[in-house]
């Protein structure tokens, strides 16, 4: 199976809850179209790769040459080269990297964690900032077991934990939703992923007639940091954000179709659009 589109078409958390709800296992290439929004830290890689083994993120990297783990534990000095390349002779290939190192006890647990951390959460919050994209899906491409680390999480705990950690907003900060739009909620039931204290208050201040400034005075806290806490969930896909049009005649918020928004909060134009993908573009 290979899907394939455009940021412009389908939203990077709406490809990323489809490929953790239908446990899909593959490759996720996404190619940034606009230079501007590389990765600052990656600035001559405009491409990176995503490995999901049954919906779950297990890998992460911006080359196909399987040498990304091996440079991040050069990086952090964990390994000298020399002794790294010697390690990796006796490497079998047949298990995760990661599992391997710590098998021979040459890293330990609290090691690999935070390469899985460095891998996969650094750049997750980067790749919401590009402006201008193209993702491509294939669930042929072989796991890059030299990649992982034998960690795994779901998407959604991933873009959360890295949308909390994000420390510079500039990129992202024209798709916050406006201080004068409400938000209305995708989901009946409580929210599967854990929520801090001050997002489960702007959480359950989400009534669809409730704008964010109005939540902000509320709970007494900056709007933009509202504006931040919606962001995220918009980005699960539990919540909506409807833009208040003023009129002459009416200062209602627009009307929100149920219908239009499934439950899992995947569109339905998403989900048509994926139907349209496998039937033109499947394979194998």
């Amino acid at each position: 199976m290979k899907i394939s589109g455009y940021f412009s078409e389908f939203s990077l958390g709406e490809v990323f809850r489809f490929l953790e709800q239908g446990q899909k296992t593959g490759c996720l290439s996404l190619k940034s179209m606009d230079e501007s929004h590389a990765l600052p830290f990656l600035p001559a890689a405009p491409e990176h790769y995503l490995f999901f083994r049954y919906g779950q993120i297990v890998a992460a990297t911006t080359t196909l040459n399987h040498q990304g783990l091996r440079q991040l534990i050069e990086q952090r000095g964990y390994l000298h080269p020399l002794t790294l390349q010697r390690v990796m002779n006796r490497y079998p290939g047949n298990m995760p990297l990661g599992v391997f190192l710590k098998s021979q006890a040459i890293l330990d647990s609290q090691q690999i964690q935070l390469l899985f951390k460095q891998q996969v959460l650094t750049p997750i919050p980067h790749l919401f900032a590009w402006k201008e994209g193209y993702f491509h899906f294939d669930a042929q491409h072989p796991l890059p077991l030299a990649e992982m680390t034998g960690l795994s999480a779901s998407p959604q705990v991933i873009t959360l934990a890295g949308l909390r950690l994000l420390r510079d907003w500039t990129p992202l900060m024209d798709k916050l939703p406006l201080a004068d739009s409400t938000i209305v909620s995708l989901v009946n039931e409580p929210p599967s992923v854990q929520l801090g204290k001050i997002e489960w208050q702007v959480w359950e201040h989400i009534d669809g007639t409730t704008t964010i400034q109005q939540i902000a005075q509320r709970l007494n806290i900056a709007v933009l940091e509202v504006q931040k806490i919606c962001f995220r969930l918009m980005v699960m896909g539990m919540v909506e954000e409807v833009v208040n049009i003023s009129s002459p005649s009416t200062s209602e918020p627009a009307p929100v179709n149920e219908m239009d928004t499934d439950r899992t909060g995947l569109s339905s134009s998403f989900l048509n659009g994926i139907v349209a993908f496998l039937k033109a573009k499947t394979s194998g």
